[in-house]
């Protein structure tokens, strides 16, 4: 699809009811705009050998309450086909739910980033591909997240996208107000990939994302303060304690210490809650998708902030 068609083609209520027949990605319908579009990688479509990773995750987070609703869509193309999954969770007060957990393949498209859900999450999406709510129905039980304005976004040094925005969440038709990370990382596939994101916030004047979308050292970091804005092309990041999760065979951390210069970041973090899920694999050790609820504090310069928050941690 060309820029200008783009421009005009919109999407909505995406759903598919089946495996079969052509994604409904390509048929467009009008709606309304949204302030934004949709990210895309910088990268070449449809190559084989690529796995395209979109995170959307709802945060309202306070020491008071919380409320977590992190959806994750992986797209991995192949010569012949995109193998495709979809998880979705929900966490408040320190218990997790996992009430999406689809795995299916469509033909290769064009557009192999974009995500397709079925069955019974949906989405809605308005000019320029940019997404506006993700929407789970199952009989009388519903749940959304809706972006908002964009607050943020920042990039990475292969086309990986993260964008941060106001947001809410209906929970059986209550409301709740908070932050939307959404991040697009596309990159090969690869055996040993281990993959971090996290959006910690220290109330409205505060907020740190830090991600590791390589796979490997560094990770990077950005931030908002007030009115000021930092930056950290290469951030530390080291898992002092961890835990064996013995189902994927595998260890995984329960406490992060990070930090970088210029200026000066350090922060300790530690898990509050988590949901721990094995995927299919071949190997001796299976794949393992965790996302946790994490607290700690961070320090800017001389500035210390107790911060809460969201982690996404992937070991393939």
């Amino acid at each position: 699809m060309s820029s200008a068609q783009a421009a005009h083609a919109v999407l909505v209520a995406l759903l598919l009811a089946s495996c079969a027949g052509d994604p409904v990605e390509d048929r467009p319908a009008q709606t309304p705009g949204h302030p934004g579009a949709s990210p895309r990688p910088e990268v070449e479509p449809g190559t084989a050998g690529t796995t395209y990773r979109r995170t959307v995750a709802f945060v309202a987070a306070s020491r008071d309450s919380s409320m977590f609703v992190p959806w994750e869509f992986a797209n991995r193309v192949e010569p012949d086909r995109i193998l495709r999954s979809t998880r979705g969770w929900l966490g408040r007060a320190g218990e997790w739910r996992l009430f999406v957990e689809d795995d299916w393949s469509t033909e290769t498209t064009r557009s192999p980033w974009r995500i397709v859900p079925r069955g019974s999450a949906r989405l809605i999406v308005g000019m320029d591909d940019a997404l506006q709510e993700i929407y789970f129905q199952e009989g009388v039980r519903d749940l959304s997240v809706r972006m908002g304005e964009v607050i943020a976004e920042w990039g990475g040094q292969r086309g990986e996208t993260y964008r941060l925005l106001n947001g809410t969440s209906r929970l059986a038709g209550v409301e709740t107000s908070g932050l939307v990370l959404d991040a697009l990382t596309a990159r090969p596939n690869e055996v040993d990939e281990v993959t971090e994101l996290a959006l910690l916030t220290g109330g409205p004047r505060f907020q740190l994302l830090f991600a590791d979308s390589e796979g490997s050292d560094p990770y990077r970091a950005w931030a908002r303060l007030d009115t000021a804005t930092y930056s950290w092309p290469e951030v530390e990041v080291a898992w002092p304690e961890l835990y064996t999760f013995e189902r994927a065979r595998r260890d995984i951390p329960v406490v992060w210490t990070i930090s970088a210069t210029d200026p000066e970041l350090t922060g300790r973090l530690e898990a509050v809650s988590s949901h721990q899920h094995t995927m299919r694999g071949t190997g001796a050790r299976l794949p393992a998708l965790g996302v946790y609820e994490i607290t700690g504090s961070v320090t800017i310069d001389s500035e210390r902030i107790e911060v809460i928050g969201f982690l996404r941690h992937l070991q393939r």
